[in-house]
């Protein structure tokens, strides 16, 4: 009688990846298969070519037992970016975890827009001042600074958690000298008049909030998804702030939403600011075609 043969790993890709989409009630396995090929890269230190192409050697003992100990946590909920400590962003690996969003792809957006606005400013050939405010891991602030050395960004959040992320980001991306972070309500900590002012704060209507999937509602922080009512509530209380924060001649203001804000978070903006006559107001979609960031120029 012979032995049976050892397990291969892409035996034991295939099955975790079906043990994964049963649990998410999803029906993509190939998005399933590339979480569990990462899971087992972390458990192994492989990157995910080397899983790949190990498919058909036997399971390595201690990595195989590393192996169930994540995929448990993917299983429970737990997001993939907390699990792995990383998440990638604008070309950037960024550190996450508890505490802290985890970045979207649709809040790369954002960083295009901010871009252009500090390329197309009138002192971009000197010193352009930003501030993202609810900044969380850094990444917008971070991504911004990385390509454009003529910003100075002021990355304000209110949780102290969350900004021990941004630091960790700071320390490993750079630049240390052109990222300030702070801590406080929204704008209130900043003191130097401001060119540019991003803002990714929680838009998501409290009602929505209740129904999203236990990934977010049991492991991200409440604090950075829901927005009240309407999902505008944190928006009302920003553009309260704005004014006294900008300077006089030229700025913008882009900030993200979500599906269907665009006319209301626009007015919030518009009336915050006075109406002004030389106001340009434009929204841009994420990859999804979502009207996903509002932006408002004053000046250029």
């Amino acid at each position: 009688m012979t032995e049976s043969s050892p397990q291969t790993l892409r035996t034991l890709i295939q099955h975790a990846a079906e043990q994964l989409l049963e649990v998410q009630s999803a029906d993509d396995l190939d998005e399933a298969r590339l979480e569990v090929e990462l899971l087992y890269g972390r458990a192994a230190d492989l990157d995910r070519v080397h899983v790949i192409a190990a498919g058909g050697h036997p399971v390595d003992p201690a990595a195989g037992e590393a192996f169930e100990q994540l995929l448990i946590r993917r299983l429970a909920h737990e997001p993939l970016a907390y699990i792995l400590g990383q998440r990638e962003f604008y070309g950037f690996m960024f550190e996450v975890g508890p505490g802290a969003l985890v970045p979207r792809p649709e809040t790369e957006t954002l960083v295009e827009t901010a871009l252009d606005a500090i390329r197309q400013h009138p002192r971009h050939q000197r010193l352009v001042r930003v501030a993202d405010i609810g900044t969380g891991s850094g990444a917008i602030a971070i991504s911004v600074a990385r390509h454009s050395p003529v910003a100075k960004i002021f990355a304000v959040d209110k949780s102290t958690e969350a900004l021990q992320w941004a630091g960790k980001n700071r320390k490993r991306l750079g630049p240390i000298d052109r990222v300030i972070l702070l801590t406080g309500d929204m704008l209130e900590p900043l003191t130097e008049p401001l060119d540019i002012v991003l803002a990714n704060l929680p838009y998501v209507p409290t009602e929505e909030y209740k129904v999203l999937p236990d990934e977010i509602r049991a492991h991200e922080p409440e604090l950075a998804v829901d927005g009240g009512d309407d999902g505008l509530d944190l928006y009302r209380r920003f553009a309260v702030q704005l004014p006294a924060h900008l300077v006089d001649d030229t700025y913008a203001v882009l900030i993200e939403i979500g599906a269907g804000q665009a006319p209301f978070a626009e007015d919030i903006l518009l009336e915050s600011l006075g109406h002004p006559e030389n106001a340009i107001v434009s929204t841009h979609r994420d990859l999804r075609g979502i009207r996903r960031i509002i932006e408002v120029r004053v000046g250029y």
